[in-house]
């Protein structure tokens, strides 16, 4: 939250400058006060009816496994909220979400038609996450209707939607892919803390068939180079893990909303709906398998490449006003 304070003008220079050194001294202590506070844990339910079990590597945990039953949604919402994605976090994860853009090597000002404005942007409502992901699942149903469902979310952020759908799909495998590595280090930290809140436990580095599996990947699903895109250099070997596990998915979700458009078609008259551009729609569908279906919000993915629209949901979006979410599966 920022604090702004308006002070009075004095005529004399003497009484101006003394109550200003009071104001920053008051708001010193204020800050102090507010920062030396002992950290607080909203003390967990005992309903606990799900954990998950991470592997750990050398470096990070970004890999975990289901156990026991999928907790309800608002249970579920509360822990994100609450332990994994806490408040006072928040500051932190758009600390990340501005560090995401990479340095501008020639320091400009980041205007609104940057085009790295597309990969950072707010947080998408859970309850309208479960309305467009349980409408994408009924379609995969009937498409492949004994198909164990993995989930990928597609710039996943710090996690939170990923972790959410791990919690409350426990039959589901749920993959979050991003391409900051501020924002993937927060995602990993949520991981971490699970452990240390006694909501995660540790196990081996590999799940039984049996298992469902939560895991979060740094890379790029796009097929970039330094020079058509100079501000997310991920390193090449995980570039490709990030393809080789979007090739597995069977249901895709992204928030889409701040995307770019298509250059020669950006509304198409025929769907009444804004295009995603061929990065995204092309390179998509070149990756995923025949017969996925995704989840996109406000955009639509291009049917030039394959894409069929099979359905579209207004949802609740208090960050613009509200959204649509567009239902496509890929027709090879």
């Amino acid at each position: 939250m920022t604090t702004t304070t308006y002070a009075r003008q004095f005529r004399g220079p003497a009484v101006a400058s003394s109550i200003a050194l009071l104001l920053l001294s008051c708001l010193i202590n204020i800050s102090n006060a507010f920062f030396q506070q002992p950290h607080r844990t909203q003390k967990r339910t005992q309903h606990h009816t799900s954990s998950l079990c991470i592997s750990s590597t050398a470096d990070q945990i970004n890999h975990a496994t289901l156990a026991n039953k999928d907790l309800d949604r608002p249970t579920a919402q509360q822990i994100v909220n609450n332990i994994l994605c806490p408040p006072n976090e928040e500051r932190s994860r758009n600390k990340a979400g501005t560090e995401a853009f990479g340095q501008d090597r020639n320091s400009n000002v980041i205007t609104n038609d940057d085009p790295r404005n597309e990969y950072t942007y707010g947080e998408f409502p859970f309850d309208s996450f479960d309305v467009l992901v349980d409408l994408a699942a009924g379609h995969l149903d009937e498409i492949a209707p004994t198909q164990k469902k993995k989930m990928i979310d597609v710039g996943s952020g710090c996690g939170r939607l990923a972790l959410y759908a791990g919690l409350t799909r426990s039959e589901w495998d749920v993959t979050g892919i991003e391409i900051g590595q501020q924002l993937h280090s927060l995602a990993v930290g949520s991981l971490q803390r699970g452990i240390k809140e006694d909501w995660f436990r540790t196990t081996g580095d590999t799940a039984s068939a049996d298992e469902s599996e939560i895991s979060f990947y740094n890379g790029n699903v796009l097929h970039t180079t330094e020079e058509t895109n100079p501000y997310f250099q991920n390193p090449q070997s995980d570039n490709d893990t990030v393809q080789s596990v979007l090739s597995q998915a069977n249901l895709l979700f992204a928030y889409s909303t701040a995307w770019e458009t298509d250059s020669a078609q950006s509304f198409n008259p025929e769907l009444g709906a804004m295009v995603l551009s061929s990065k995204w729609s092309e390179t998509l569908a070149a990756t995923c398998q025949n017969g996925v279906v995704a989840v996109t919000t406000d955009r639509v993915l291009n049917p030039d490449h394959g894409w069929k629209l099979l359905d579209r949901m207004d949802v609740d979006n208090p960050s613009v006003w509200g959204s649509v979410g567009y239902i496509s599966v890929l027709q090879k």
